[in-house]
């Protein structure tokens, strides 16, 4: 597990800053690294809750967690912490990955061999129903594809 956890967090660590497709970070309070994928905000409204007109291929017990470290840290939880993103300057090489690593761990107080990383056994998907939104349209005017404003 331990080289499993250092894998995954070489990626999380070599991500690019202008890319913001997955974000990568440590749960102090489970003791788990875990990634959101961008795409994972469409299973929500904007309160986190799943909008009537959607449906998602996440179990419940995934979309509760999700919504609740979405919300940890829209709430600048301190028991959420982010790996940093690579810019363009910095060096990538496995020596500085290494040394990135080690000293995030260290700052941190995280020993690999007790944390874990969470695996969501399924491919989220979301389906919205367009067409039977009057339930939101009423609510708010925002267009479903404006979803970071």
């Amino acid at each position: 597990m331990e080289e499993r956890i250092y894998n995954w967090l070489k990626i999380g660590f070599l991500q690019p800053s202008e890319r913001i497709s997955e974000l990568f970070y440590f749960d102090k309070r489970d003791n788990q690294f875990f990634s959101i994928l961008i795409a994972d905000y469409f299973h929500f409204d904007e309160n986190y809750n799943i909008p009537k007109n959607a449906t998602s291929s996440y179990p419940e017990n995934v979309l509760k967690l999700l919504a609740d470290r979405m919300i940890r840290i829209q709430n600048d939880d301190q028991s959420i912490i982010s790996l940093s993103r690579t810019n363009k300057e910095e060096n990538t090489s496995d020596e500085y990955l290494d040394q990135k690593i080690k000293t995030f761990l260290n700052i941190n107080s995280i020993d690999i061999k007790t944390a874990t990383i969470w695996d969501i056994d399924t491919t989220g998907s979301v389906t919205i129903n367009l067409k039977e939104d009057t339930e939101s349209n009423s609510r708010i005017n925002k267009k479903w594809w404006e979803f970071w404003k």
